[in-house]
């Protein structure tokens, strides 16, 4: 028995000694006379070189190793600083004296449609590099999403909404019964009869100028975009307007049946009438016209006059003065430069402009007036105004304008195709 007792403590006593015995940290086995594996020795090495103890930060290190070890991050700070003094010198040199006044349409110089000093050409070709890097050639899609039915457009100049039409209905005769159905289908969302009733598409289009020289690049670039080969036929590749219409007593160009003219004008002169048998036009769409016109309140009339009351929309993207005083005095300054350079006053008040319109033509109306896009620092504006029915009840129309027929209706055009 006593035995047996002897035998049970043993492991307790061991136990407890084994439990009190500590080993000071850190600790190290002994010695053994064995050799250490190879994997012993990669572990011993890698937590050598993990708690090895690192050169402090503070320590002085000499410039050009300094330098060596730090060059990007130094060349990108002092190519930062360069570019933020640059900056805010030239800043302060355009803000330090007092920005000229102009006052909309009473202007150092009158504009008149054109480009003062780059041709049509290097106009156009500037507008390429620059649109859609401020977002104007999303705006610009956006805006031809909106024309429908009878279109016309003011102030076209070198056709830079025209890639952006839908043309599906105008050349309805050039594609199959089937493709055209498969067409209307697929933009109703494969929908019923009913939702194709609804379908709106542009169904003429209409676009005058006063340049013949803008119009000549409109006619190449309404070649290009026009789909199945439809102004192929009726167009050369190099078009020159005025031998198209070189009709004395045509102003403009009728293609496909009428479905499509182009013509050349002044905007503020009564604007060309909507196509035979159609009284009023659908949309009227107009970009960057409003600084390039004399008088944009009567820009703004004329195209309130051959609009389709109620249901007609009259759409402008434009540019002008922006919600901060700091942006508006840059473009009241550098405004005679733009001018002499493009041919528009570009620091024009398109919003005071658009309230002037409303409270001198009868039954105008702002449906939306926005500021679309953060990078040109609110000088983009997007309107859509349209005109409420100012015909009483079983009466005469009292808001109707005797230039509101536009004088297209009795100049001969050029008929191709």
């Amino acid at each position: 028995m006593s035995s047996i007792y002897a035998h049970r403590g043993q492991p307790r006593h061991r136990h407890r000694e084994k439990k009190s015995s500590h080993k000071p940290l850190p600790y190290r086995a002994a010695s053994s006379t064995q050799p250490p594996s190879p994997s012993s020795l990669q572990a011993t090495a890698a937590s050598e070189s993990l708690f090895q103890k690192q050169p402090s930060s503070t320590a002085p290190q000499p410039v050009d190793q300094l330098f060596r070890a730090r060059w990007l991050g130094l060349f990108g700070a002092g190519a930062a600083a360069l570019c933020l003094g640059t900056f805010t010198a030239s800043f302060w040199i355009a803000n330090s004296g007092e920005a000229p006044q102009y006052v909309t349409s009473r202007e150092p110089v009158v504009p008149t449609g054109r480009p003062a000093i780059e041709s049509p050409v290097e106009f156009d070709q500037h507008l390429d590099r620059s649109e859609w890097r401020f977002g104007i050639t999303k705006l610009r899609r956006r805006l031809a999403a909106e024309a429908t039915g009878h279109v016309l457009e003011v102030a076209m100049g070198t056709g830079r909404n025209m890639e952006f039409y839908d043309w599906d209905a105008v050349t309805t005769e050039y594609v199959s019964a089937g493709e055209r159905n498969r067409s209307k289908l697929a933009k109703t969302g494969w929908g019923t009869k009913e939702n194709l009733a609804d379908l709106l598409e542009m169904e003429s289009f209409t676009g005058v100028d006063i340049s013949t020289a803008m119009l000549d690049i409109g006619l190449r670039r309404l070649r290009q975009v026009v789909p199945h080969g439809a102004m192929e036929d009726v167009l050369p590749k190099q078009p020159s307007f005025e031998q198209l219409a070189r009709s004395e007593a045509g102003s403009g160009v009728q293609l496909l049946r009428g479905k499509v003219r182009i013509v050349q004008g002044d905007a503020q002169s009564p604007l060309p009438a909507p196509p035979k048998g159609v009284d009023k036009y659908d949309t009227v769409i107009q970009t960057f016209g409003l600084c390039s016109v004399r008088d944009p309140t009567l820009l703004i009339h004329n195209m309130a006059a051959v609009v389709k009351p109620e249901t007609g929309r009259i759409i402008l993207l434009e540019h002008g003065r922006s919600w901060w005083d700091l942006v508006n005095g840059l473009l009241d300054r550098s405004a005679k430069g733009h001018f002499e350079r493009f041919g528009c006053w570009w620091n024009r008040d398109i919003e005071g402009i658009v309230e002037v319109a409303k409270s001198r033509i009868p039954g105008l109306e702002v449906v939306e007036f926005q500021r679309p896009g953060w990078a040109t620092l609110g000088t983009h504006v997007w309107v859509e105004l349209r005109i409420r029915d100012a015909k009483p009840k079983g009466g005469r129309d009292t808001g109707a304008d005797e230039s509101s027929n536009g004088w297209l209706g009795s100049a001969p055009l050029v008929h191709l195709g």
